[in-house]
């Protein structure tokens, strides 16, 4: 027999305030590994600017939202100018072997981001970042990311040309990101100043959630990038776009600082009941991450499943702790 439409009506409200909840705390989900490339700049004011947005996308990704210094690889064109941050030059071996680094240091279901920073080109043998050396083509790039298999990817390339990085990497579990439509918008760009900002700095998080999802950076980002040129009353000559698994887009975050620690004096007991929640936590978001991949129905009774759990879960820590 169906559930009447009042208390249908009722559960899924009761289901929706949990996930509220779930998504304002923090959960132990799977980890985020983080590579930065940042290719030649060429003029001394590029070569300035590109320093710039790597080396804060760096300090947003450890200090402000949690990731393990361990989990961000940053490569540049001058690892002498801050050798406490950039681990390498940014040549196409060394993009290889941070990806290989980064393959098998991480789980099935963590979670990868690659920026890309520099000018890029494309002709008729592709599109390409230009980097110290030989430059990396975007098929190049697809073969090395062939060993994450299981991992949502999400690839951002900052650069001039862009576009057509696209078509080479698409794939399942992918989004991924251009500052230009196609490789014939080779002007310098904005948009990736701007994508840094949405993470280093306020007003890209729409929700107010303490986090920032791929999905917000990119419309801060975008929407900052035209402002700019109307500001400075040019045509605009680069046009964003993002493609492929969009809901993985709006989970994707790097992290957020806690917001309900174990209390010092907890008995093992809690500490062991916050444990199984911030575990249930991180299996919500896996889920949504996946959720694509699911047949609906499937998705959403897993997802009450997990969230009535959250709630039992929930529900003992407050006994435990004596808060009714």
């Amino acid at each position: 027999m169906g559930i009447p439409s009042q208390a249908g009506a009722a559960v899924r409200a009761f289901l929706l305030g949990l996930m509220l909840v779930a998504a304002q705390s923090t959960a132990a989900i799977a980890q985020v590994h983080l590579l930065i490339v940042s290719g030649l700049g060429g003029e001394p004011q590029y070569v300035e600017q590109f320093h710039e947005w790597g080396t804060s996308m760096v300090d947003a990704a450890t200090e402000r939202f949690g990731v393990p210094a361990e989990n961000v690889i940053y490569l540049a064109e001058s690892p002498e100018r801050d050798p406490q941050r950039i681990d390498g030059i940014s040549r196409r071996d060394d993009i290889g072997q941070a990806l290989a680094q980064i393959a098998e240091r991480a789980d099935a279901d963590d979670r990868i981001m690659i920026l890309l920073i520099g000018h890029g080109s494309a002709d008729g043998r592709g599109s390409r970042i230009n980097l110290p050396g030989p430059d990396i083509t975007a098929e190049e790039l697809a073969e090395l990311l062939a060993p994450f298999d299981t991992q949502p990817i999400v690839v951002v390339n900052t650069a001039s040309a862009s576009g057509d990085f696209h078509e080479a990497l698409a794939g399942e579990r992918r989004t991924i990101i251009t500052a230009t439509r196609s490789g014939m918008e080779r002007n310098e760009t904005l948009f990736g100043e701007f994508f840094v900002a949405a993470f280093a700095g306020e007003g890209a998080d729409i929700d107010q959630d303490g986090r920032v999802t791929v999905a917000e950076a990119y419309e801060y980002a975008t929407r900052e990038t035209e402002r700019a040129y109307q500001a400075a009353n040019r045509l605009q000559l680069e046009h964003s776009r993002m493609e492929g698994d969009l809901e993985l887009a709006r989970v994707f975050h790097l992290g957020a600082p806690s917001v309900a620690a174990v209390p010092e004096d907890a008995t093992p007991e809690v500490r062991a009941l916050y444990e199984e929640r911030d575990r249930l936590q991180g299996e919500v978001e896996n889920l949504r991450v996946r959720s694509s991949q699911l047949d609906p129905a499937e998705y959403q009774r897993q997802l009450e499943a997990l969230l009535l759990e959250l709630a039992r879960t929930n529900r003992a820590i407050q006994e435990a702790e004596g808060d009714g």
